[in-house]
């Protein structure tokens, strides 16, 4: 079929498509009125009269030749209207940003595009990386010529490009910028099954900013011309500007050319490779809890190397991309800084951001190639082409993509913050300017601290480097105090309230009449204990009320108190421990309900020092009581401890969590049994995991240190009195090492 036999595309004329700001002009608006009718003839007469009437009001006399003039121009613009047409495809597993529905439904993602010249087509830009294009085509009509891209606009979100052949039906447009109003807008869309031209009149409205900023707002690939058709400008970037510099042909603005493109993005990498170095940080090895039959929620809490970016700093500082929680922090052991094929660097842990997921070092030695940060305002980068890298982080190694991107706006988010993207996304690539200076970074905000919130996902957003500038300025505000390294010995520190707490559940919480606040027993916790001089019982706080959640200083959404579905578990098998093979001893959890716990663990995590009120449900109503957070005692995870390698025998100081279970008063003697080695000396005689030594050879023995040097002071036999629950045995065997 011939180019003059192509179906025409439709012609909209008149109403404004989604997302359009252009107004309404011509319309047929018929509205039901109440007359009263003579009958026969008059009838007839009134009808005629009506019909006459409604059409005449509704505007379809007079707009008569306006609307063929509208079809006129489609017309005549028709060969100069084309199709663009990228075949995609998946890269390395990678899906590309945009054009997935398409994708999946294996036919091109499209766009309209404007002949410019015999050989050449401006469309918007794709901004997609070349490696998930497969091929670039141009139709018009069933003439379809390959392409591809040669140039990308500087400030305009814009692409040339170049084909392969022309078009046999094509007719490049001719732009005259002299031409006066009135002017009509002219997009060329794909709509449902088919493609559409639309003709409207070009009327947008101005907006003033309060920046100052003066812009009329409309459609991206709007081509606007005169009333005769002939082309003025070409807008792309959704807006144009308040005055006449709008107008002309796009073969004006300036473009990057394939060279100029490939030289940036290859000076970029060249220049990522220092400013953007990999970060190892080593951590020690997590303490195993004693019967942790559960797993850990979080790959963190058990790495001991953790992989990430940084980027380096004026003045020797880094940013590193790690999202640690304190208890990883804690672990923190030493950084080392991977340059472009240098010795790594070691650095210095400086502070943890409290808002965002990343924490600051400081290199021990200078090294060049430090990121320069922008000075440009962000809102004077609109539009204009960027340098993006997306870096991918796969242990020690790592992949990254160099390409370009825009932005059109900014978008308000947390706290007032302004973000170059409108949406979290799981993957954000590091923005610079053509001139190689950091315009934006990927940075996820920090988690707020919450009581057993499962499944938290707060996904990075791309920030302005001012933002970044502001809060290093002033580190000592903006770091969190209690998200540090620590010593192996002050590693397992907790924060306490000073009660034991049960689950609530769906038929307590209704019985209780708390249904309505703790989404049915979901949330909340029954105070089962009050420990004596604890900061609950100096607060007054008495067993049997309900804690409901907590109110952090600085933290808008509250903590529901919400416990681990393994919180209530079975009583501790005491008249089964004999029959227990050897084997699964570590396996064992501790009978009674251990310190840390997803309530203790986000108390810890508020900061020591920092205030909350905690609301509990008492004799009917709500009533809030003001804590500070503060350190609790030593616990069993933290106990002093003592290892006995010739019994194979391993004790801890009773604490304050074991005395109680236990019913011992502070004083009594005896230490816990936390390990007992398979095969060893203790095993064979018959000692299990968590009975009490209260005496070696009849001497009291009151904490680990203790027991040691009783042991050391012994002869060649040992006589361990043991207690198992309320039932006592004195245990013996050689003193003799192996």
């Amino acid at each position: 079929m011939t180019n003059e036999e192509t179906p025409p595309a439709r012609l909209q004329v008149g109403g404004a498509r989604r997302g359009s700001s252009l107004p309404v002009r011509h319309s047929l608006v018929i509205r039901a009125s109440a007359f009263v009718i003579p009958e026969g003839d008059s009838m007839k007469a009134w009808g005629v009269v009506l019909v006459s009437a409604v059409l005449t009001l509704a505007g379809c006399g007079p707009t008569k030749t306006a609307v063929e003039k509208q079809a006129a121009v489609a017309e005549a613009l028709r060969p100069s209207l084309v199709r663009v047409e990228y075949t995609l495809h998946y890269d390395k597993g990678d899906e590309p940003d945009a054009g997935t529905p398409e994708l999946e439904d294996e036919r091109p993602w499209t766009a309209g595009g404007f002949l410019v010249l015999p050989e050449e087509v401006v469309t918007v830009d794709p901004q997609m990386h070349p490696r998930f294009i497969e091929r670039v085509a141009v139709r018009l009509g069933d003439d379809v010529v390959p392409g591809r891209i040669v140039a990308w606009g500087e400030r305009h979100n814009a692409v040339r490009i170049r084909l392969d052949a022309p078009l046999q039906a094509g007719r490049p447009l001719a732009f005259d910028a002299a031409k006066k109003e009135p002017y009509l807008a002219v997009t060329y869309l794909e709509a449902g099954e088919t493609w559409e031209t639309s003709v409207k009149p070009f009327a947008p409205d101005l907006s003033m900013a309060e920046t100052g900023r003066r812009y009329r707002p409309m459609m991206r690939n709007v081509l606007v011309v005169d009333a005769e058709g002939t082309p003025v400008g070409l807008s792309v970037n959704g807006e144009i500007p308040a005055d006449d510099s709008w107008k002309g042909s796009p073969l004006d603005w300036p473009f990057y050319t394939i060279d100029e493109r490939s030289r940036m993005l290859a000076d970029l990498e060249k220049q990522c490779e220092r400013a953007l170095p990999r970060v190892t940080l080593y951590l020690r090895s997590p303490k195993r809890v004693a019967g942790d039959r559960y797993g850990r929620r979080d790959e963190m809490d058990a790495a001991t190397e953790i992989h990430s970016t940084g980027v380096l700093l004026e003045g020797g500082r880094l940013l590193v991309f790690a999202e640690l929680k304190p208890k990883v922090t804690a672990r923190l052991e030493r950084i080392a800084v991977h340059g472009a094929g240098e010795e790594p660097i070691p650095a210095r842990f400086v502070g943890s951001l409290a808002t965002y997921g990343c924490l600051v070092a400081e290199l021990e030695r200078g090294v060049a190639g430090a990121v320069t940060l922008s000075d440009v305002p962000i809102h004077e980068l609109r539009h204009r082409l960027l340098l993006v890298v997306d870096i991918r982080q796969h242990g020690e190694n790592r992949t990254a993509y160099y390409n370009h991107g825009r932005f059109d706006r900014l978008h308000l988010g947390w706290r007032g913050e302004l973000y170059l993207d409108s949406t979290e996304r799981d993957q954000y690539p590091f923005a610079f300017a053509a001139d190689g200076s950091l315009v934006a970074l990927p940075l996820p905000r920090r988690q707020k601290v919450a009581v057993e919130r499962r499944w938290p996902s707060v996904r990075p957003r791309l920030v302005p480097v001012a933002r970044v500038r502001d809060i290093l300025a002033d580190l000592a505000k903006h770091a969190d105090a209690s998200n540090v390294p620590l010593s192996e010995a002050a590693e397992d520190r907790l924060a306490w309230l000073g009660v034991i707490l049960q689950p609530l559940g769906r038929d307590l919480a209704r019985a209780s009449g708390v249904a309505q606040w703790t989404n049915d027993g979901e949330s909340g916790a029954i105070v089962s204990y009050v420990y004596p001089d604890s900061p609950a019982a100096k607060g007054g706080v008495e067993a049997g009320v309900i804690l409901l959640r907590l109110r952090a200083e600085g933290q808008v959404e509250p903590l529901e108190v919400q416990l681990e579905d393994h919180y209530d578990r079975e009583p501790f098998p005491w008249d089964r421990l004999d029959e227990m093979p050897e084997v699964y001893y570590d396996r064992v959890p501790p009978p009674w309900q251990s310190a840390e716990n997803s309530f203790t663990r986000a108390l810890t995590d508020l900061g020591f020092g920092r205030r909350y009120d905690a609301e509990f449900f008492i004799d009917g109503r709500i009533v809030a009581r003001r804590f500070e957070v503060t350190p609790m005692p030593t616990h069993y995870e933290s106990a002093a401890r003592h290892k006995e390698p010739a019994l194979g025998l391993t004790v801890r100081d009773l604490t304050y969590e074991v005395r109680r279970y236990f019913q011992k008063a502070e004083g009594e003697p005896g230490v816990i049994v936390s390990k007992v080695e398979p095969g060893s000396k203790a095993s064979v005689a018959g000692i299990k995991p968590y009975e009490i030594v209260t005496h070696v050879n009849g001497r009291p023995v009151t904490d680990a240190e203790g027991f040691a040097k009783a042991v050391a002071d012994a002869g060649d036999e040992l006589r361990l009195s043991v207690k198992r629950m309320m039932q006592g045995r004195v245990v013996k065997m050689s003193a003799a090492k192996q």
